[in-house]
């Protein structure tokens, strides 16, 4: 056993816990802010029906004037979501970067250094967290994609790139 070599370990792993501690702080506001961005909350369809009764999908296919009024700021909303969305994807991408650097290349080699099985413990204990945090802000980054792709759908179609029987040609020419 090598006290250096547990010194170093207990410095690694306070560096660990302050990772952990700032990706999963990320990813929960990620997936507050993908909550937001996905269920349209601030979208310009969003929100519960209007007060003539109709629902907020056939206030958009209708094209109601209460949308053509918010639109702008509805719009700019968005854009700012989109923004911080993008900032903080960035961040958790570095933070688990860091964090795998720190877990793979220095905490292990360090472990395996103190020869303490507690040691090779933690570092597990940081890789399923680290392996927990991937795979929630891949599965929400994911639902914000989905999101985006159908708002350009939406957003072709109601732009006139489609509409009702436009179809693909694929009908019974002859």
């Amino acid at each position: 056993m090598d006290p250096q070599a547990s010194a170093e370990f207990d410095r690694l792993r306070r560096e660990a816990t302050k990772l952990e501690r700032h990706l999963e702080e990320r990813v929960g506001r990620y997936q507050q802010l993908a909550q937001s961005l996905t269920t349209g909350d601030d979208s310009p369809f969003g929100g519960p029906p209007s007060h003539s009764g109709h629902s907020s999908l056939y206030a958009a296919e209708a094209g109601m004037a209460r949308h053509s009024a918010s639109s702008k700021t509805s719009q700019a909303n968005t854009d700012a979501l989109n923004e911080e969305e993008a900032t903080l994807a960035a961040d958790i991408n570095r933070t688990i970067s860091s964090m795998t650097d720190l877990i793979e290349r220095r905490m292990m080699p360090c472990a395996e250094r103190t020869g303490k099985s507690q040691h090779t413990l933690l570092v597990k204990r940081y890789r399923e967290i680290l392996f927990d945090c991937s795979a929630d802000f891949k599965k929400t980054s994911a639902a914000v994609a989905r999101k985006r792709e159908q708002a350009e759908l939406f957003r072709g179609a109601n732009t006139g790139g489609g509409g009702m029987g436009g179809g693909n040609g694929g009908g019974n020419d002859e």
